[in-house]
């Protein structure tokens, strides 16, 4: 009889201890992505910030305008001759189709896209193929560490 209980008793210490590290290691497993979404965030709220600092157009780096027609075509966003890194690009648009790697403390590379569109006046979430006054920036971060790519935007307007 005794040897039953102390099988019993061994049976329910395996138990829990197995639903004890099994909770401990879903525990651990959430912090880490909770910690890369963060990492992630930083990483292409840097990119949009410095985005930000930038003048609207290539036209309005030293000027102003008050016509879109003016403004680049919305065909040919993107980095203008010359401009072969970060530390030469003067507009937003410069930055389309940029694409870079942050290194960040605790879980390495974080890798980011960015597309910059013009948008919709009337609405904003719809891309344009035209010129406008407002400028979406988009930068998708990719880390082994998110389940599925990060994306963060921001819609800049002259």
């Amino acid at each position: 009889m005794q040897q039953l209980l102390v099988v019993g008793a061994i049976i329910i210490l395996g138990t829990l201890v197995l639903t004890f590290n099994r909770s401990t290691q879903n525990m651990n497993s959430n912090n880490y992505f909770n910690t890369a979404i963060v990492d992630a965030t930083a990483a292409a709220q840097s990119v949009i910030e410095e985005i930000e600092t930038k003048a609207f157009d290539e036209l309005t780096v030293s000027s102003s305008t008050s016509t879109t027609t003016s403004l680049t075509s919305a065909g040919t966003l993107g980095a203008e001759s010359g401009e072969s890194n970060r530390t030469l690009f003067d507009d937003i648009d410069d930055y389309n189709n940029f694409s870079g790697v942050d290194t960040l403390e605790h879980f390495g590379s974080f890798a980011y896209k960015v597309s910059v569109h013009y948008v919709s006046t009337a609405s904003p979430e719809t891309n344009s193929s035209a010129q406008t006054f407002l400028k979406k920036i988009d930068v998708d971060v990719f880390n082994p560490y998110l389940e599925d790519t990060l994306s963060l935007s921001r819609i800049i307007s002259y």
